[in-house]
């Protein structure tokens, strides 16, 4: 595990202990700010991990678009170029039937273990947020302390499930 800092906030870049894995979770942690400034910091340090050329999966939660800010205000100064992600702010935009493997994917989570293992998909995503997951070689993660528990389902929160209609019988 990587401890980095800026300014008053504690970054840490973390990835999971097992070798298959190719998650990196990037948490602020400081007790002065307010959530809102910690997801924006989680994620602008999460941005370092995109470099120009790059094909970017982007998520669409509230942590996740402080992300999709900095990607479109680095490639308005010239320091990113020809990144494909979000079309709103400058990015252009395409399906995972045009750019079916993406270099990296960047996305907020529900909740977040000791391990690394997440919940996700509690705001309606969760076949998508899967899918663009496995279709990237790396997938950030962005938390704030909020959602760090000691176990899966210890927020004490719905625990989504995926009902698909092609086996519902």
């Amino acid at each position: 595990m990587a401890s980095l800092t800026a300014g008053r906030t504690a970054f840490t870049a973390s990835s999971a202990f097992r070798p298959e894995r190719r998650s990196v979770v990037v948490r602020a942690m400081a007790t002065q700010l307010s959530q809102d400034e910690l997801k924006k910091q989680a994620a602008w340090k999460a941005v370092d991990y995109v470099k120009s050329g790059m094909v970017v999966g982007l998520g669409t939660g509230s942590t996740a678009a402080f992300a999709v800010d900095r990607i479109g205000q680095l490639l308005k100064d010239g320091t990113l170029k020809d990144i494909i992600g979000a079309k709103s702010l400058g990015i252009p935009l395409a399906t995972l039937d045009e750019q079916p493997k993406l270099d990296v994917a960047i996305d907020g989570a529900d909740e977040v273990d000791p391990n690394l293992d997440v919940v996700k998909g509690r705001g309606g995503a969760l076949l998508r947020e899967k899918m663009v997951e496995k279709a990237s070689a790396k997938f950030v993660c962005i938390v704030d302390d909020s959602k760090l528990v000691k176990g899966l389902g210890g927020s004490k929160l719905a625990m989504p499930v995926e009902i698909v209609q092609f086996c519902h019988k």
